[in-house]
């Protein structure tokens, strides 16, 4: 199954990592809500960590380097570990300099992978540059626009096929209208949509 979302090169290693953190590693349907999550060990139970399958190869290893750095922090520092503090920070950059010095990303992505691990951020996938970036990889990259590059009221349709009208932005994400359904969701400016305002 993981050669149908990671890059070959680095299935070993995931396999490696997954038996040794005794970790369920689930591949999700897309989510517009999140790329990825984790889910700590309960009761004896393994820890769980899903991505959406929806992405390119190495979004999805950089989503997983992502919820991988959560587990480490967790195993690490318990509840003390802040979810997107220093720790997970320093985690996850160092996850994504490993992968990159192992080969496990195309050489195209280096710099601005080496780039965004000196100074990772906790929301979406990554810097702009790094999407952008990444996005090339995608199956239907000429077909999609960037949610941020949508004028407002403007509409979209996810990938689901829901239509949506952009609204206001609220902080870091904008504030969207499902046509309808009438209810509101909230999404990150670099997701991926249909433009379907002209």
């Amino acid at each position: 199954m993981l050669p149908r979302f990671f890059p070959v090169e680095s299935v070993d290693y995931l396999m490696d990592l997954i038996v040794h953190h005794k970790l369920i590693l689930k591949i999700s349907h897309g989510r517009s809500s999140k790329l990825g999550d984790f889910r700590p060990s309960r009761n004896g139970t393994p820890h769980k960590i899903s991505v959406n399958g929806d992405m390119n190869m190495f979004a999805c290893l950089l989503i997983f380097l992502h919820e991988l750095a959560h587990l480490i922090v967790w195993e690490q520092f318990g509840r003390a570990g802040k979810p997107h503090g220093a720790e997970w920070k320093r985690c996850y950059g160092q996850l994504i300099r490993d992968f990159v010095h192992m080969g496990y990303f195309h050489p195209s992505l280096y710099s601005s992978l080496m780039e965004y691990s000196s100074r990772v951020k906790a929301s979406g996938l990554a810097s702009e540059r790094l999407i952008r970036d990444l996005q090339l990889f995608d199956n239907d990259h000429n077909q999609l626009a960037l949610l941020e590059d949508i004028p407002e009221t403007g509409r979209f349709s996810t990938r689901s096929g829901r239509m949506f009208s952009k609204q206001e932005k609220l902080r870091k994400r904008f504030k969207c209208i499902c046509l309808s359904t009438k209810r509101i969701y909230l999404f990150h400016p670099m997701t991926r949509v249909l433009n379907n305002t002209g």
